[in-house]
């Protein structure tokens, strides 16, 4: 059998006779883990496994239904944050806090609705969003947030732009028991 006229046992020789004189040193590399830049969530475990790089930050509709509590400070890397709907039906403390590179976050519609009842039905729920230097748009869907009644703070939040909680005329409500209060550098804003 011949390739390029010479036969392929020949070659197999021919590389051994010169595989002293040309001696080639192979050096692996070592495995370097690069962090996935957008995460899809669909359960708790995931979401406190997920890596702290992470830059895109999707919860899938109907997940983590089981936290009482979220914050997210220790992902610093995070950009953007979408959830999905009827998310987080348990969690009675939201806190997004110190995240300097979140520009965007997305809530869907029925979550943070609370299915956990305690006896103190006059601080339900608290709603916290501060020190996030790059957050620009905030946006929440019908319903959501629905049973809290707690504490709603934004503050420190210099590039927001745009802030949208449900649609203008619809009859569902989202923070129905709220009073507002955000604070930016330049403004206090009461709704």
């Amino acid at each position: 059998w011949y390739v390029g006229g010479m036969k392929e046992t020949d070659k197999c020789v021919l590389s051994n006779q010169n595989q002293n004189q040309n001696r080639i040193e192979l050096k692996s590399n070592p495995i370097v883990h690069v962090p996935p830049k957008r995460m899809k969530i669909y359960n708790s475990e995931e979401l406190f496994e997920m890596d702290l790089k992470v830059e895109e930050l999707v919860i899938c509709s109907g997940s983590c239904n089981d936290l009482y509590k979220l914050d997210l400070r220790r992902y610093k890397s995070l950009q953007s944050i979408e959830i999905g709907n009827d998310c987080f039906e348990s969690v009675q403390v939201f806190k997004i806090c110190e995240l300097n590179r979140l520009k965007t976050l997305i809530i869907g519609e029925n979550s943070f609705n609370h299915k956990i009842k305690c006896d103190d039905d006059e601080n339900m729920g608290s709603f916290t969003i501060l020190n996030c230097e790059s957050l620009e748009s905030i946006e929440i869907a019908e319903n959501s947030f629905r049973g809290y009644n707690g504490e709603f703070y934004m503050f420190n939040l210099p590039q927001l732009q745009s802030i949208k909680i449900g649609i203008i005329g619809s009859r569902a409500s989202s923070f129905p028991h709220f009073s507002f209060h955000i604070r930016s550098n330049d403004m206090i804003l009461y709704i």
